[in-house]
């Protein structure tokens, strides 16, 4: 299969389960599927995001040799699907992230919460990944928690939900 053209094939889950599907079948695809999601086609970037946030969750530690590429790729984003995927991925993740990696992460989140252009459920993700490191990035947390007391109240429904969720998780830190 080329990956490619099954990702312009259909924008359905459908679609996206058929390509993670053939990934997960041909682990030797996974460096295509990662390709497109770094592509500069935004219908190719942003379908590959699908596949690469259900293949994440089902496959957490098959993308491990791809963070790099991952994190480039939602910082060069052609779409915001393609950041929302990444950063609900490692959200999720429960593996240890190597030191570098995790601090441009969580530089790149507490952003993604600061920035009113950003999606609600990106922020939402993002807000979680930067109150689950509090511990040992209190700077951040500090942060992350006087934007939130400060956005909440003229923020969408959902960001004030899961704001509000973060402020609670965040009070055992301070």
């Amino acid at each position: 299969m080329n990956i490619r053209t099954q990702l312009l094939v259909a924008n359905s889950r459908n679609n996206a389960d058929v390509v993670q599907r053939y990934v997960e079948q041909h682990s030797d695809s996974l460096p295509e599927l990662i390709a497109c999601l770094g592509s500069d086609e935004v219908k190719v970037a942003q379908r590959a995001a699908m596949v690469v946030g259900n293949f994440g969750r089902a496959n957490p530690e098959a993308l491990e040799p791809w963070w790099e590429d991952l994190i480039e790729a939602a910082d060069d984003q052609v779409h915001n699907a393609i950041g929302r995927a990444v950063v609900r991925y490692f959200s999720e993740l429960k593996m240890k992230l190597p030191a570098d990696l995790e601090s441009r992460l969580v530089d790149r989140c507490l952003q993604a919460v600061l920035e009113p252009e950003e999606k609600t459920a990106t922020s939402a993700f993002a807000m979680t990944f930067v109150t689950d490191r509090a511990a040992d990035y209190p700077e951040h947390a500090r942060r992350l928690h006087a934007a939130l007391i400060r956005l909440i109240p003229s923020s969408s429904p959902g960001f004030q939900n899961r704001g509000r969720k973060m402020l609670e998780l965040l009070k055992e830190h301070f």
